[in-house]
């Protein structure tokens, strides 16, 4: 990548790792309105299994995100960006098994209703 005349090469990386900061908690701020979002939806409903599991796996999302915010990486916060990775994983396969359950059950209502 060519670095405009001028610039220096260290203010060229300063200014990505901004940028990069900035996105960071653009996203985790995202993610913490997807908790909002799931709680509510979690209370408005029947309160079904896995309305809760969709509700945690935002939770864990939003673990993960701040833990590297608060956290900047570093080899001293290694056990940090281990428990930041496992995050990522609960959150996921709370996913999949939410996505499960309102699978499972807008079938069992498809078959109703047919």
């Amino acid at each position: 990548m060519a670095i405009p005349p001028g610039d220096s090469f260290m203010e060229v990386q300063a200014l990505t790792f901004a940028i990069f900061d900035v996105l960071h908690i653009v996203a985790a701020a995202s993610v913490l309105v997807a908790v909002y979002f799931a709680y509510k939806l979690f209370k408005e409903t029947d309160r079904a299994w896995y309305w809760l599991s969709l509700l945690m796996s935002a939770f864990f999302f939003a673990l993960a995100q701040w833990i590297q915010i608060v956290f900047p990486g570093g080899p001293r916060f290694a056990v940090l960006g281990i428990l930041s990775e496992m995050g990522n994983i609960v959150a996921t396969l709370l996913l999949a098994v939410s996505c499960y359950g309102i699978y499972k059950t807008m079938k069992d209502i498809r078959k109703r209703v047919e």
